[in-house]
């Protein structure tokens, strides 16, 4: 091994052991046929693709109210009323595996937000997908003081810098 190998393959070493997902990648990477030209890449990507959308659903979950939650929290009879609720785009949610989930940002004070209506229609022109939904409702931003659209629609200081990136979504 050269010199210039040898460290550069210790750091590999050290992360693999520390990062599991990482770890997982390699392991795929050395494992991978190297021939016919692109298959590398695509397994290597395929894997990428694969751990991303672990994380975003794990976020998801992380930042979500399961429905026997939500029907409580609303004070609802049944979960049928929840999922209806869904159903007619009043509120979002996913099911991922046996469970449906829905983000905790569209509730305040025990109740639906007051806001939730235009937040939904804005973010139905962008897209339909609750996972994509929720991501851009959470991720902090700069511009709204490291805060989150969520959080920065509930302060009046930056309500209206959050409605004006809410509006411009696929613009």
């Amino acid at each position: 091994m050269t010199a210039a190998v040898a460290p550069l393959a210790h750091q590999v070493a050290v992360r693999a052991q520390k990062d599991t997902r990482f770890a997982k990648v390699l392991d795929v990477l050395l494992t991978a046929p190297t021939t016919p030209q692109g298959t590398l890449e695509r397994i290597a990507a395929r894997t990428l693709s694969d751990q991303r959308r672990a994380a975003l659903v794990e976020d998801f979950v992380d930042g979500a109210m399961r429905t026997p939650e939500v029907q409580a929290l609303l004070k609802l009879r049944t979960p049928q009323a929840v999922h209806r609720l869904r159903s007619r785009g009043k509120l979002i949610g996913s099911a991922l595996g046996n469970q449906t989930w829905f983000p905790a940002w569209q509730f305040d004070g025990g109740r639906m937000r007051l806001d939730l209506p235009r937040i939904l229609e804005l973010l139905a022109r962008f897209t339909s997908d609750p996972l994509a939904a929720d991501r851009i409702m959470r991720l902090k931003h700069n511009e709204l003081g490291n805060t989150s659209i969520a959080e920065a629609l509930r302060k009046p200081k930056t309500a209206e810098i959050a409605w004006r990136m809410l509006t411009s979504l696929g613009a």
